[in-house]
């Protein structure tokens, strides 16, 4: 490189800083866009799971959402298996866990509050929750 014009070597120079600051960027980017993957993953949810009527408990089911830097979901979500397919709520739930998964990493420790177990019943035709103890 002794060889080559200083004119060259500057903008050589100039071109490996500006790689190397937009690379801080690009991860910037990433990290926002994982955040609003997660809110809009946990909208779409709630969406798909908010007709709840059904005609019997069977039909009803939970959902393990997300995942806390301490181990286990960080939610419950309670369907019917009447008006949402069982296939994509699962896989709508392992997507949201798994953007946690990634969130938990890059942030560390955060909450670790419990989070109590759910069962569901068909009661006046609506799944719903109750809490396990």
């Amino acid at each position: 490189m002794s060889c080559l014009p200083s004119a060259i070597k500057l903008s050589i120079l100039s071109i490996a800083s500006s790689i190397l600051l937009l690379s801080g960027c690009a991860s910037t980017v990433t990290s926002n866009e994982q955040s609003k993957n997660l809110s809009d993953l946990n909208y779409d949810l709630n969406n798909m799971v908010s007709n709840n009527s059904c005609t019997a408990s069977f039909q009803c089911k939970v959902l393990e959402v997300g995942a806390r830097a301490c181990g286990g979901p960080s939610k419950y979500a309670v369907y019917s298996t009447l008006n949402t397919s069982q296939e994509e709520a699962e896989q709508l739930a392992q997507q949201i866990t798994k953007q946690e998964n990634i969130q938990n990493k890059a942030q560390g420790l955060a909450d670790c509050s419990p989070v109590l177990e759910v069962q569901s019943l068909c009661i006046n035709h609506q799944c719903q929750s109750f809490d396990i103890k």
